[in-house]
């Protein structure tokens, strides 16, 4: 799914309110190599200023009219994402209707995933 410069817009503002905290928010707007369409990405960084610092990205893409969220460690999610090449992913959502539901979604895995180290 390609995305009008408005929805653009509206997309941006609603991941950067969902996800406060990540920063340098891009996204891609076309069909290549790496991406089915639309996709977008902000980036945590933990420990900024240690030289190996470790880098958390959200990522929202779309295919065919669906939405999907990641987490990934290392580099955002694109098509080639592999551990091979530095990043992984560390959870995903199912499709989703809305990038709201994807939001939602990727929100539990989240919690759901740290659960499981406290």
């Amino acid at each position: 799914m390609i995305l009008k410069e408005p929805e653009i817009h509206q997309v941006l503002e609603q991941v950067k309110a969902a996800f406060p905290n990540l920063t340098d928010w891009e996204y891609n707007n076309e069909k290549n190599q790496e991406y089915f369409g639309f996709s977008v990405w902000g980036e945590f960084v933990l420990n900024a200023e240690e030289l190996m610092a470790q880098r958390f990205f959200i990522t929202f893409d779309t295919y065919e009219d669906k939405w999907r969220g990641y987490l990934t460690i290392g580099l955002p999610n694109y098509l080639w994402s592999s551990a091979n090449v530095g990043d992984a992913h560390l959870v995903d959502t199912d499709r989703c209707e809305f990038l709201e539901e994807a939001i939602t979604a990727l929100k539990a895995k989240i919690v759901e995933l740290l659960r499981g180290f406290v």
